[in-house]
């Protein structure tokens, strides 16, 4: 099984998933693990669909030419 390792986690994030591990009687692995499933698996809240949604049709309206696309910009930006 894989394994992930956290570096500079914010010691507030680390106390809260520490309380949260004590309270449900689990090991912050174990603790860390559900949280990241839960968030992972989550529905987007319906405001964040809205914009995602409103962002996806002015980009299919839209009359950029191929070449000034988003994912060709994002692809040539990490070309650099």
């Amino acid at each position: 099984m894989a394994s992930l390792q956290i570096r500079d986690m914010p010691e507030d994030i680390y106390r809260a998933l520490s309380a949260k591990a004590s309270l449900e009687h689990r090991s912050l692995t174990q603790q860390a693990l559900v949280e990241l499933i839960k968030s992972l698996r989550a529905e987007p809240n319906p405001v964040r669909r809205q914009v995602l949604a409103k962002i996806r049709n002015e980009l299919n309206n839209s009359a950029l030419p191929v070449e000034l696309s988003p994912e060709v910009l994002i692809a040539e930006d990490r070309l650099r």
